[in-house]
């Protein structure tokens, strides 16, 4: 695992106080074969607080297994429950289409086609744009970045730029712009699900080739959806995967994780301050997390 996946959509998540019911999938036919049922998801328990919490998903390198983690509310991770294959798949984003803290649906990019897709939970894989993987990588989905409901996108893309886009609650698409400036094409890794800086703005996480991580503040706003960057701090190279679930802790600030070099997992609880949004990191998980390709 070196870089995250692409990213732009739209749905800023507010919080659970109870893991979502998420399963994803297996198999090349579609992303879901493994989704939990839509009545399932209604009966998921409401958020309470604002931070959306999502299960962590992880699939082997080889895509021969896919495991689904649920947070214990209280920093932590229960033990895998094991979902069968998923191969054929290069990145994933889980996504909140309506705002209200649960996974309802997943952009994606296959291993052989490289065409974006969608795919609700109760619902089929739809192609949206062909050829997106050849353009854009390290997808994530951190929230409403435009005033709607639905989760947008954001990717890092060939010549230095980055992608944004405002996604409707069908996955399909409002719009999207492109971020320009010389620092996206310093970025290995984008991550983020929620707001960082207490604003209830959904913010991002960038990584540059340096190991310094960079904050950027959502705004609320389609023409200019980020605050120009601040810095969090150096080192960060000595991670090779960062992704976000929401609140893994329950007190209602979205969290950050990070996979070391020895596939140790680390958990960085959020504070809600934008000069200092993370807390000094804690081991929630001993080895094993480099034997997984994806994490998200």
């Amino acid at each position: 695992m070196t870089t995250v996946s692409h990213v732009s959509r739209r749905g800023l998540s507010r919080l659970v106080t109870a893991a979502v019911a998420v399963a994803l999938v297996g198999g090349t036919a579609g992303v879901a074969a493994a989704h939990t049922s839509g009545a399932q998801v209604a009966a998921a328990k409401k958020p309470s607080a604002s931070a959306p919490v999502f299960r962590v998903g992880a699939i082997t390198a080889k895509g021969d297994n896919f495991y689904l983690y649920e947070v214990d509310g209280k920093g932590g991770l229960k033990p895998r429950e094991a979902r069968g294959p998923w191969k054929n798949l290069r990145e994933l984003a889980q996504v909140d289409r309506d705002a209200d803290g649960r996974h309802d649906g997943d952009y994606f990019i296959s291993e052989n086609g490289r065409d974006l897709k969608f795919h609700g939970l109760t619902g089929k894989d739809v192609n949206l744009v062909p050829g997106y993987g050849h353009f854009y990588h390290g997808l994530i989905s951190p929230g409403d970045l435009g005033g709607g409901k639905a989760a947008d996108l954001v990717a890092l893309g060939k010549g230095g730029r980055a992608n944004v886009r405002f996604n409707k609650a069908d996955g399909g698409l409002v719009g999207e712009i492109q971020l320009r400036g010389a620092e996206w094409g310093t970025y290995t890794e984008l991550a983020g699900r929620g707001d960082y800086s207490g604003d209830g703005k959904a913010d991002i996480v960038a990584k540059d080739r340096d190991g310094v991580l960079w904050l950027y503040k959502g705004t609320g706003n389609v023409k200019k959806p980020f605050e120009a960057r601040t810095k969090i701090g150096g080192g960060w190279n000595k991670y090779h995967h960062l992704f976000s679930n929401g609140d893994t802790d329950g007190d209602g600030r979205s969290d950050l994780m990070a996979v070391d070099g020895k596939g140790a997992l680390w958990l960085y609880k959020g504070t809600g301050k934008a000069a200092a949004p993370f807390k000094a990191p804690v081991k929630i998980g001993n080895s094993g997390w480099n034997q997984y390709r994806l994490v998200f």
